[in-house]
């Protein structure tokens, strides 16, 4: 009985060592993944991202001989593929507007520009000598963004573009030109150099994209 008791206490020691043991390894490696983690965070926190902005135009004819559906049904939906072989055709396509801005990973970040153009009007009537005067034009565009690099190498973006301008200004006419206002407003996954459609309109003749892209530029 004595030699089964003090059998029985060896292995009641040995196993609370066993326990101890594990216990002490599993405590370090969880407080170094932690920190692991802590670090990659902070990592990804210390990146600058750049956020750019297009506006490109295309002739809704070009698309459809690129075989595009008008209405996007699959697997026939426009791509950035489709619009990069389009702008390759002189006047059918165009980038008509450029935005861009870098922030830091997860902060928000803005860039704005307002022009006034000046253009010439010319006024004359039965009773009115021939008289020259000038009108002033306002356009200007606004992007908003937010970039968050994600642990899986993807890009989070949430933006708001805004776009206000004029198209056909001539300086002979009377009436004002035709003006253009454009907003779009929302979150795109990217992955770095690779551009995406986040947004598009279009009419009997023309569609308009909005074509985004960002960048990991340092850390």
């Amino acid at each position: 009985m004595a030699k089964i008791s003090k059998s029985i206490v060896a292995l009641i020691a040995a196993t609370v060592c066993m326990v101890l043991l594990v216990g002490r390894s599993i405590g370090p490696t969880a407080e170094v993944q932690a920190g692991q983690t802590a670090k990659a965070d902070e990592q990804q926190q210390d990146v600058c991202v750049l956020v750019e902005a297009f506006i490109v135009e295309v002739n809704l004819s070009q698309l459809y001989e690129h075989r595009v559906s008008p209405i996007g049904q699959k697997p026939d939906s426009v791509s950035v593929g489709n619009i990069l072989d389009c702008l390759k055709t002189k006047d059918l396509a165009q980038v008509t507007t450029g935005v861009k801005i870098t922030v830091n990973s997860g902060q928000h970040g803005e860039t704005k520009i307002n022009e006034t153009t000046y253009i010439e009007r010319q006024l004359s009537g039965r009773n009115i000598p021939p008289n020259v005067r000038y009108a002033s034009l306002d356009t200007g565009k606004t992007l908003e963004a937010t970039a968050s690099v994600q642990p899986g190498g993807e890009i989070y973006v949430s933006f708001d573009f805004k776009e206000s301008t004029y198209r056909n200004i001539a300086a002979a006419e009377e009436l004002p030109p035709n003006t253009i206002s454009r907003k779009w407003s929302g979150a795109v996954r990217l992955y770095a150099g690779r551009p995406a459609i986040a947004g598009a309109t279009q009419n009997e003749e023309t569609a308009v994209f909005l074509i985004i892209s960002a960048d990991i530029t340092g850390g």
